[in-house]
């Protein structure tokens, strides 16, 4: 049973000898079930490794034993298996000796990525350990036939499909990807053979495919083209241009889509790939050999990676079939770097470049440990000494060498060098620093101005309380030192101004206000160009005065609406809180004060024709006689008018009635009304938060006990005791002093709404109205006796104001009316606290009055108020205007980048040698620059809000810009620093948008040409780049050598060239192979067709049909001597693969299915365990059974002989 003859190609099981032994060697089981029961079951596991491969040997020291599939069957259909088979096949060799197939060879299968079909001069291969998605043991006595249906079922799960497949002989084939770019297979795999068509029906050992590894490459027919994807990526390209002197003078002239609001990088990017230097370093791949993927500030190399993608595609000649590139690969990868560049908003260039350069450094930094170093300092003594300066730039730029050491430094790095000086102390610091790109201020206007309206409140201004002031100070300058202006000019204290936005007459904003945090932004954000901004100059003491808010309003024309609305701009009063908080005449006589600034009128000298001579400025209870008597029956509340009358002093002044003017009411002309808000932290005041409804409001006067109201609005009294007398009749009371009795009116209201508003005159000897009449032009122009009107607008600077209480401890304080902590006193009573510094003044005027002093436009002082001299500012704008009137040069912008400034105060300096912080003078200069020289037009002056954009044209030079004036080490090193234009970036548009656009002389050509996304236009005159769009310039360093950036890049980017010289001749070569290949592959496929079309008719082989083609009329079923597996291999020493070259004479050689193999296919215990062995070795075989529905399971079975019928793999 054990000795059967094998056949070429059967299949056979091994075993362990020693397991068949012990089967054999039992004789005292009863029963096979028995001895079953005792061997166990059948484990092959024994006889091979863990990569299922079998051990070197000869038969007599193998461990194991061949048996045929029909007595392996009945083996485990009694003992049973553990594990899986071992499975060889027989192989019989010339001399018809039958060897066992120890290990069949064992093929790796890769798939062609074809997301990229444009063939790279360079790929990346990756020498890591691979999972391959195909990898299968076959035995070499089977057909391509078989092979090319095992990768159909292993790779792509499906038959039905038309595969191409490649046998790859190179010495990089363990480094490639299991998923192999188009163009990465195309340059990068050396030796590659098709199998063709004709040696389909070949068997693996004929072409010398025997026991070994192999990498094989999949390619799959594109669904939509009905091509494959090497021959889509080769169709339009012409080998005849793949050499140096034609590569490298050509393409460049290629645009960037635009893939929404990334013109920004469009532009940076064409201006970047188009300097030279940096554009051999990534077309030459020298990158890959300094690439750092490990740097913690980098990006694990994916930007450069990227960034030399995209170069190579706006480069390549292939490329320049296209008219643009699509570069969303790139967009995505700095997307996932940069939250900045995430999305699709529009974005500042200049910020994207320089983000750019500092990745791309961080990239391909050639330090990996960075040492920490401390920042040298220049000593004292050696501020003057430029050879120490040196030897400290030196060390600095050594310094950051130490730690940052990369392509970008060595062609764009330069120094600034920066010199503080302290304003006290005269210490100077000088420090340097790198940069990439070098921002250059437009010396332009710089100066931010507003008029302003300036109040004073103190008589300070002559000739007028409202004037104009327009203010001059740089943008850049904040709210503080606004106010520290003001106060210079106006040598007024800083503790005395107080600034407010008015909006319709009203306050707006309280630039005083604690919780106005944006007062640290510079003033021209803070304050906008039609915003209406009062300064006022209100003198005060602080310890003891509030300073009320005054707003003056006026009542709607149509008497049927109740509204008010203020006019003129808001006033303030300064109360003394001790005293005149309490004392109702004397806020009256300040208000009066206030309100005459706001018109032109002659307010005062009207009245004083009108008043005539004045007996008295203050009066006594005497004076007014019909409430003197009323005082027995109110004591209380006239303790202070009875004490005046007692004591009061030669002026007739005794108490706060003593402001009331018997002939003249307290709301002749306005009305004093309150607005309050609930108390607030205590301050010198409080602006209300919102705009109140001014229609409505109680009237100061209300505050007042109503004895004190009838004393300021006696003349109201007199004129209602008059008519009650006229309609009721006297009524007597008796009188304080004796029995005798005086007639009084009966209790009634003060006075109606209109009596309020009407100007009651009263003789001054009787106390009896002279009649209730409304004042009207006509009456003050008369010659009507007023010798007892005292001034309406009498200054308040004329008295010494109401006296203090007679006994301190006779009053608490009080900040607000009606406090439950309010101690009640006599003094409480009497004189009540009126105003505190949560109130404000509404003052409402009579429609009469208010037309004749405020209504017409020339009696409007607030309005066109005459201005303040400022003489230095008129200089100012002078020698601006003759400097716009001029063109501007990049010069120009030099010399001003190293003009000195003095630190603002938000931004000063800590002084060594003061130990404070100061107000330092700050010069930054040039110390050196780089080879490349991108130079950032400064047009945005506020980039966080794009507040103002320069679209002034610089004049720049297109050749020979001459840095040497501006460089301060070249005044050391003598050295010629001439440079010309490469590249502009330009931004169109206006303020946080517009559009990005590039111009770039393409030195592949020596052109200009314009870049407008994927437009690209040609540029005749580079002149033509100079406009008030230019936003980056890029320059480059004349040098004698052909590159820029020192011998280093000159000797790197040499090396690269000749390196990618010999690429192109390598894939030049490849090229060709791979053409010739495939036009290989298609005659054999049309010759194939041919002789299946003639099979139809007359049956006729491959081989048949080669030797037809060779002119042999001979037909010969058989396989001569001379043809018989012909070594392929025999020039290159290597295992043998199919050619194309000797396919004509190779012979059919069919083989017909076994039995055994037809028992194979029914074996059951196939179909019931799926597992896997993973190999880990790159030369151990591992075999995968591509028969009986185990098409991808890994196994230690080798394929038996099948069939190229559908069930056989």
């Amino acid at each position: 049973m054990l000795k059967v003859a094998p056949q070429d190609g059967d299949a056979s099981y091994l075993v362990p000898s020693l397991y068949l032994e012990k089967v054999l060697e039992t004789e005292d089981a009863s029963s096979l079930s028995h001895l079953a029961h005792v061997l166990g079951k059948l484990d092959c596991s024994s006889i091979v490794d863990e990569h299922g491969a079998l051990p070197d040997g000869d038969s007599e020291t193998d461990a194991f034993t061949q048996i045929s599939p029909e007595l392996f069957h009945q083996v485990v259909a009694i003992f049973g298996l553990h594990g899986d088979p071992v499975i060889r096949n027989t192989v019989v060799q010339d001399d018809g000796t039958a060897v066992l197939e120890r290990n069949p060879p064992f093929f790796v299968v890769h798939s062609l990525n074809e997301s990229s079909h444009q063939p790279r001069y360079q790929g990346t291969l990756d020498g890591s350990n691979h999972q391959y998605q195909c990898s299968f043991s076959l035995s070499q006595c089977k057909t391509f036939y078989h092979l090319v249906d095992a990768i159909k079922t292993c790779m792509f799960k499906a038959k039905d499909i038309e595969i191409r497949v490649w046998f790859v002989n190179s010495e990089n084939a363990e480094q490639l990807p299991p998923a192999i770019p188009v163009s990465m297979f195309i340059t990068d795999v050396d030796d590659k053979k098709i199998i063709g068509p004709m040696i389909m029906e070949q068997t693996l050992r004929t072409q010398g495919v025997t026991s070994s590894r192999y990498h094989l490459v999949a390619e799959r027919v594109n669904k939509s083209t009905r091509r494959y994807p090497v021959d889509l990526a080769i169709a339009n390209y012409d080998p005849s241009c793949l050499y140096p002197s034609i590569i490298l003078k050509s393409g460049g002239n290629l645009g960037l889509s635009n893939l929404g609001n990334t013109c920004y990088m469009n532009s940076a990017l064409q201006c970047l790939v188009h300097l030279p230097e940096v554009n051999f370093y990534f077309f030459f791949d020298l990158y890959k050999q300094e690439l750092n993927t490990t740097n913690p500030l980098g990006n694990k190399g994916e930007v450069a990676s990227t960034f030399s993608n995209l170069l190579h595609k706006l480069f390549d000649v292939q490329s320049s079939n296209n008219s643009h590139v699509t570069p969303r690969e790139f967009k995505y990868t700095i997307g996932r770097h940069s939250s900045m560049f995430h999305g699709y908003q529009q974005q500042d260039s200049q910020e994207f470049l320089s983000w750019l350069l500092d990745a791309l450094h961080e990239d391909l930094n050639r330090i990996y440990d960075k040492p920490y170093l401390e920042k040298p300092e220049l000593k004292d003594e050696d501020v003057g000494d430029s050879a120490a300066i040196m030897e400290l730039a030196n060390t600095c730029w050594a310094q950051h060498k130490q730690r940052n050491d990369s392509v970008i430094v060595d062609l764009f790095t330069g120094l600034y060098q920066s010199t503080l000086v302290c304003p006290d102390c005269s210490k100077q610091s000088i420090t340097f620093d790198p940069f990439n790109d070098l921002t250059l201020p437009l010396p332009v206007n710089k100066k931010w101005y507003h008029v302003f309206t300036i109040v004073d409140l103190s008589n300070a201004l002559q000739n007028a309380a409202i004037r104009e002031l327009e203010v001059e100070l740089t943008k850049s300058s904040n709210f503080q030192d606004l106010v520290t202006y003001l106060s210079d000019f106006l040598q007024v204290p800083v503790q005395q101004l107080f600034l407010f936005e008015v909006f319709r007459n009203y306050f707006y904003k309280n630039f005083q206000d604690e919780s106005a945090t944006d007062t640290f932004l510079p003033v021209s954000e803070l304050i906008s160009e039609d915003d209406i901004i009062i300064v006022y100059i209100i003198p005060h003491d602080p310890s003891k005065d509030i300073i009320v808010p005054l707003v003056n309003v006026v009542g709607d024309e149509d008497k049927s609406y109740s509204i008010c609305e203020p006019f003129g701009i808001p006033l303030f009063v300064v109360i003394d809180q001790n005293s005149d908080a309490t004392s109702f005449g004397t806020i009256r006589r300040k208000v009066e004060q206030a309100v005459k600034i706001l018109s032109n009128s002659d307010i005062e000298t009207r009245f004083e024709d009108m008043k005539g001579d004045t007996k008295k400025e203050f009066y006594s209870a005497e004076d007014f006689p019909l409430l003197t008597n009323l005082t027995s029956y109110d004591d209380e509340s006239m303790v202070d008018v009875n004490a005046g009358v007692q004591n009061s002093d030669s002026n007739g002044y005794d108490s706060d009635v003593s402001l009331a003017n018997p002939n003249i009411s307290a709301s002749l002309g306005f009305e004093m009304k309150i607005f309050e808000e609930k108390p607030q932290a205590k301050s010198l005041w409080r602006i209300p938060r919102g705009r109140p409804q001014f229609a409505n409001l109680p009237s100061l006067a209300e505050n007042l006990n109503e004895m004190k109201r009838k004393y300021y609005h006696y003349p109201e009294y007199v004129e209602q005791t008059r008519s009650k007398e006229k309609t009721h009749g006297p009524v007597k009371i008796q009188s304080r002093d004796d029995d005798a009795s005086i007639l009084i009116m009966p209790e009634s209201p003060l006075s109606s709404e209109t009596e309020r508003h009407s100007f009651v005159l009263v003789d001054g000897e009787t106390g009896v109205s002279t009649g209730s009449s409304i004042l009207n032009d006509e009456d003050i122009e008369s010659d009507t006796n007023y010798d007892q009107v005292n001034s309406l607008f009498a200054s308040v600077d004329n008295f010494g104001g109401p006296p203090k209480p007679s006994n301190d401890n006779d009053s608490v304080a009080i900040d607000t009316p009606g406090s439950i902590d309010q101690l009640v006193t006599s003094d409480n009573i009497n004189r009540p606290t009126l105003i505190t510094q949560n109130s404000m003044l509404v003052i409402e005027w009579d429609s009469l009055i208010y037309g004749q002093f405020f209504h017409e436009p020339k009696h409007q002082a607030w309005k066109q108020p005459p201005p303040i001299p400022n003489p230095k500012l008129e200089e100012s704008k002078r020698l601006l205007n003759k400097q716009q009137s001029t063109k501007i040069s990049l010069y120009d912008c030099f010399k001003n980048f190293s003009t000195p400034e003095v630190l603002g105060e938000q931004d000063l300096w800590y002084c060594p040698r003061c130990k404070d912080h100061k107000r330092a003078t700050k010069t930054i200069q040039l110390w050196s620059t780089g080879d490349l020289l991108t130079i950032h037009l400064k047009r945005f002056q506020s980039a966080r809000h794009f507040s103002d954009k320069i679209d002034m044209v610089v004049d720049f030079p297109i050749e020979g810009l001459d840095m040497s004036e501006f460089v301060s080490s070249n005044s050391l090193k003598q050295e010629p620093l001439i440079y010309d234009l490469v590249a502009v970036d330009e931004h169109y548009g206006g303020l946080g948008g517009g559009h990005y656009t590039a111009s770039a002389k393409n030195f592949r050509d020596g052109k200009w040409y314009k870049f407008n996304d994927s437009r690209v236009t040609a540029i005749e005159d580079p002149q033509d780049c100079v406009t008030g769009a230019a936003y980056l310039l890029f320059y480059k360093k004349r040098t004698s050598s052909s590159f820029a950036g020192g011998d280093g890049i000159e000797n790197l980017l040499k090396t690269g060239k000749n390196d990618f010289e010999a690429r192109i001749d390598r894939l030049r070569n490849h090229l060709k192979q791979i053409i010739d290949e495939i036009e290989s592959f298609n005659q054999q496929g049309q010759i194939a067709r041919q002789i299946d079309k003639l099979n139809d008719e007359g049956d006729i082989s491959a081989s048949d049909w080669s030797k037809k083609e060779d002119g042999d009329d001979k037909i010969d079923d058989g396989v001569s001597e001379d043809e018989e597996e012909e070594d392929l291999y025999a020039d290159s020493g290597l295992n043998r693969i199919p050619t194309v070259s000797n396919i004509g004479c190779l012979n059919s050689h069919k083989k017909s299915r076994s039995p055994v193999a037809e028992q194979l296919m029914k074996f059951e215990f196939e179909n019931q365990r799926k597992q896997r062995l993973i190999s880990k070795g790159s030369d151990l075989p591992r075999s995968v059974n591509i028969n009986m529905g185990y098409s991808s399971s890994i196994s230690n079975l080798a394929s038996p002989d099948v069939s190229t019928d559908d069930d056989s793999i």
